[in-house]
């Protein structure tokens, strides 16, 4: 069975790179984009996702809202936390709510890629 990424984010050139990035390499995993908050929602309710990837500051549904929605109603379901704004308090605050990782923009897509695949084992 396929391993199943979300990756949201307003930008939304950021997240089709990042899936154009995913899909071209051989690797085992269903790679699926949502713009907003409010979409990645609708998407796992009729989805089992291993991983979330989002954007902390987005309007509407915020991605520490999603983080936290994501511990409550998924919590088989890691979540990895990237933004452009870092800082050591939004950091804390990311792992402290439970996400695996907190990653600053920009970065690497080949390290994020196997930082992704290191994950999904």
């Amino acid at each position: 069975m396929s391993k199943r990424v979300l990756i949201v984010d307003d930008e939304e050139t950021l997240t089709f790179s990042l899936y154009q990035s995913f899909i071209l390499s051989k690797n085992d995993y269903e790679v699926v984009t949502a713009n907003s908050g409010e979409e990645a929602l609708a998407k796992m309710k009729d989805n089992n996702f291993n991983l979330v990837i989002t954007d902390i500051f987005m309007p509407g549904i915020s991605g520490f809202d999603l983080l936290n929605i994501i511990k409550k109603d998924y919590p088989k379901t890691d979540v990895v936390v990237m933004t452009a704004y870092g800082s050591g308090q939004h950091k804390d605050d990311a792992l402290n709510k439970g996400a695996l990782h907190y990653v600053e923009k920009p970065f690497e897509i080949k390290e994020f890629k196997k930082l992704v695949i290191d994950i999904l084992g």
